[in-house]
């Protein structure tokens, strides 16, 4: 095998709720995570040359040191003990700095593909603990089924078989206003408002557990970030709340600043398009996907 091409999804959170500062410097949190249809494309090869190479479709992502890929392939040559090095082609389609997991999703999704270069020689047990090292939104994106996330957000756990089932397929409009918001500036922002920032562990317990009693999507949405960062970026909470108002389900993603919103049909993805662009203008960043 000389090549590997694999998808590398987005995500999006129907629910995050942020509990709290750790003692390690990160906040505790409670999500459900869903990977979705839309995303980039991975294509990783075997460089002989000794030298790992990024290229990217996107010149506005950095393809330096600082790009995750590049960092996946550091930690997978050091815990494989050999000097193997790779070239890597990103097809980009998912927008920085929006809540999409997009890094996170190309780390991890390169880690696999390596992982298949080398002859499938790491379990997905180590390949999850190597991408909890690259960040947070990692180690979903190794296995990304529908799950219920804990801790930091290393922390797994699938939703049932039939609950993950009625999730799938479900049409999601995705759109993002034109600018990223940065996630340490996200948290910053929520440090700046505590403890009332912050959403206690039962309250989100008790969200989880209804939707998994009830199967009801529109209980989970929430999102942590969405009243502090609606702070700072005014056009965030006024679009959603005029989707709201014309009886759609939405929800920011994330830290932002990509928002989504839930359709039935091709219908109410045009009513979405029409409130979305009457508020941020025809330009804006609009794709229509599903949950895988």
């Amino acid at each position: 095998m000389k090549s590997v091409k694999l998808e590398s999804p987005a995500k999006i959170n129907l629910m995050l709720s942020v509990h709290g500062e750790r003692g390690d410097g990160f906040h505790a949190l409670t999500s459900v995570v869903v990977s979705l249809v839309f995303g980039d494309t991975l294509t990783v090869s075997i460089n002989e040359a000794g030298v790992d190479c990024l290229n990217c479709s996107n010149s506005a992502v950095p393809t330096g040191g600082a790009n995750l890929i590049l960092q996946a392939a550091d930690a997978f040559r050091e815990e494989l003990g050999e000097s193997s090095y790779f070239d890597f082609d990103l097809d980009k389609h998912i927008p920085t700095g929006g809540g999409l997991g997009g890094g996170s999703s190309n780390a991890a999704v390169a880690l696999c593909a390596m992982n298949q270069l080398a002859g499938n020689c790491m379990t997905k047990e180590r390949l999850m603990v190597m991408a909890a090292q690259l960040g947070s939104d990692c180690p979903f994106f190794i296995d990304p089924m529908p799950a219920t996330v804990s801790g930091r957000g290393e922390v797994l756990e699938a939703l049932p078989d039939e609950l993950a089932k009625s999730l799938r397929g479900q049409r999601v409009v995705l759109f993002r206003p034109d600018f990223a918001i940065n996630t340490a500036m996200a948290y910053s922002r929520l440090i700046e408002s505590r403890p009332s920032a912050y959403e206690s562990l039962e309250l989100a317990a008790n969200r989880l557990a209804l939707f998994k009693d009830s199967g009801k999507l529109e209980g989970l949405l929430h999102n942590t970030f969405e009243e502090y960062m609606g702070l700072k970026y005014l056009a965030i909470p006024c679009l959603l709340a005029e989707l709201r108002a014309a009886g759609f389900a939405c929800l920011m993603s994330g830290s932002g600043s990509c928002c989504f919103a839930l359709a039935q049909d091709a219908q109410e993805v045009s009513k979405i398009r029409c409130i979305c662009e009457e508020a941020w203008g025809s330009s804006i960043f609009f794709v229509e996907t599903s949950i895988r």
